[in-house]
């Protein structure tokens, strides 16, 4: 082929890849554009990034805010400090470029607010003061049954957050967080699917508490039993009510003197949040945990076997005991407290009314506590006056107490802890006066209790006493001295197991009885789950 018919195909070449080039830098820059529309990081328009604080599910969420519309002359403008016409942006979050994926943020440590006034302080059931001020300290709290089985370094440990980069591994992270979550409480997925709500709302920290207690009690030929669940639930950090139900048989615990089932405690608790030192009690009130307290000689399942050596025998006479009423207890200073109640004499609500009084003022010196007690009420029939009274003739065929004589009486109570020995002291006396028949009777007691003696949280007691009787009437009537001299040890045989034994000689060292007890008691408090 000649030079000159090759030309006009070459042309034709030369016109085909020109063509074609030209078509390819408009391809590439159109998609360029396109490229940078679509890209975050390239574009004008910033990102706000909200980061999930809950140590379950650190989620990154990622929002467009709007763009900002301006012109090439207000941008020159807005750079050179000038600009005046361009709105910010508003949103509800601060906004920030993106973290890199290898960079972690540091989440700050919760800190929880302190109640703002000290807490309600609640009495117990053993009337136990020893470590403590005049009066046991637990105290009750907000609530964080919110955060319960959550593992507490969560919050202060790095939480690194990572921008998703395809829709596909959303699921996967969600799950493994989902996972986290699950193995920190403690719970699975079913029982996250079945929400526990508490039956009432509480701001305290202390959560509710239930306990099971069941005592065996066996001296001489006489067999006791008691079986109580005793709970407390915290309104708020100075307020809570509680209850004890108690199912007795026999005599042996003087806080339950009646057989069968009782309500021994239904009340409300509350202290005003400017005096957190003055608390009042309303309800079905046991007063042998507020008057007559002893941290060696109170409880009949922990302490001394005979009754002698629980509430002092010439208090229990006038109503210290299960009653309706209540209760106002003042602690002036750290080593002054000052109690005051009334109460109803007779234990049934049929015969409701306020006729009892009680007062106590209790005053500490180092390790030394003395209470002085006044109670008064009238005879609700229980017979409880000295055992004497019942030779006394009434007229009409009538003898000893009757329903509605008026009664008093005053009770001393001392303790002495020697840390030193692990020994306490404690001594007792009291007068009882059966007003309507000009008639009195006494009781004392006094003892020593070693403890952690031979393993931890044991107990060893010498005690000698006598109930509560009138000498003269006693002398006349030939009856023996209502005395007992008891030795008893008792220990921790389980975690939730106690045993002791018991050795006594009474009435007027005529009688030996020993005895043995058994007492176990268990938490028995619901537990809640979390609310998801």
């Amino acid at each position: 082929m000649s030079d000159v018919s090759r030309f006009p195909k070459f042309i034709s070449l030369i016109s085909w890849v020109a063509f074609s080039s030209v078509l390819t830098v408009l391809t590439t820059q159109a998609s360029f554009g396109n490229s940078a529309q679509a890209n975050p990081l390239n574009s004008k328009s910033p990102e706000k990034i909200a980061a999930v604080s809950q140590p379950s599910n650190p989620a990154l969420l990622i929002e467009k805010s709007q763009p900002v519309n301006q012109s090439e002359a207000d941008l020159i403008q807005q750079l050179s400090g000038q600009a005046t016409s361009v709105q910010p942006v508003t949103a509800a979050m601060p906004s920030f470029a993106p973290p890199a994926a290898t960079v972690p943020i540091a989440a700050q440590s919760v800190q929880r607010p302190e109640p703002d006034s000290p807490s309600l302080v609640a009495s117990t059931l053993s009337g136990s003061d020893v470590g403590t001020n005049l009066v046991p300290t637990p105290r009750f709290k907000a609530s964080t049954a919110s955060i319960r089985g959550i593992n507490p370094d969560a919050f202060n440990s790095t939480i690194a957050l990572q921008s998703p980069t395809t829709s596909t591994e959303a699921p996967s992270i969600a799950a493994q967080n989902k996972a986290n979550f699950l193995a920190q409480s403690g719970r699975d997925a079913e029982m996250l699917g079945r929400p526990n709500r508490p039956f009432m709302r509480s701001t305290a920290l202390t959560p509710p508490s239930l306990t099971f207690q069941g005592v065996f009690l066996y001296q001489g030929d006489e067999t006791s039993a008691r079986a109580r669940l005793y709970g407390i639930y915290p309104l708020s950090p100075s307020a809570l009510v509680g209850a004890t139900l108690d199912v007795t048989t026999g005599k042996g615990f003087t806080d339950t003197p009646d057989n069968g089932f009782n309500v021994n405690e239904l009340y409300f608790a509350t202290s005003p949040r400017d005096i957190p030192n003055l608390r009042f009690v309303v309800g079905q009130i046991d007063f042998t945990s507020y008057f007559d307290r002893n941290s060696f000689a109170k409880d009949g399942a922990t302490h001394f076997f005979n009754p002698i050596f629980q509430t002092n025998p010439a208090l229990s006479a006038t109503g210290i005991a299960s009653r309706p009423g209540a209760l106002v207890n003042f602690s002036l200073t750290d080593n002054i407290e000052a109690k005051a109640a009334v109460f109803s004499s007779s234990k049934g609500l049929s015969d409701f009314a306020l006729d009892g009084f009680a007062g106590e003022l209790g005053m500490r010196y180092g390790n030394l506590i003395v209470r002085g007690t006044y109670a008064t009420d009238r005879d609700s029939g229980s017979n409880s006056g000295f055992q004497e009274i019942f030779q006394l003739s009434r007229g009409g065929g009538r003898t000893g107490l009757l329903k509605g004589d008026r009664e008093q009486a005053y009770g001393v109570n001392a303790e002495v802890f020697i840390p030193n020995l692990k020994m306490g002291i404690f001594g007792r006396y009291g007068r009882y006066n059966n007003l309507d028949l000009d008639e009195s009777g006494d009781t004392f007691s006094g003892g020593i209790t070693f403890l952690d003696l031979f393993s931890p949280d044991d107990r060893l007691g010498l005690a000698y006493g006598r109930a509560l009787s009138n000498d003269k009437l006693r002398r006349n009537s030939g009856e023996n001295v209502p005395d007992a001299l008891e030795l008893f040890y008792d220990f921790k045989l389980l975690s939730n197991l106690r045993v002791g034994f018991s050795v006594q000689q009474r009435n007027n060292f005529s009688e030996t009885i020993a005895g043995v007890r058994l007492r176990s008691e268990f938490d028995v408090t619901p537990r809640g789950r979390l609310v998801q």
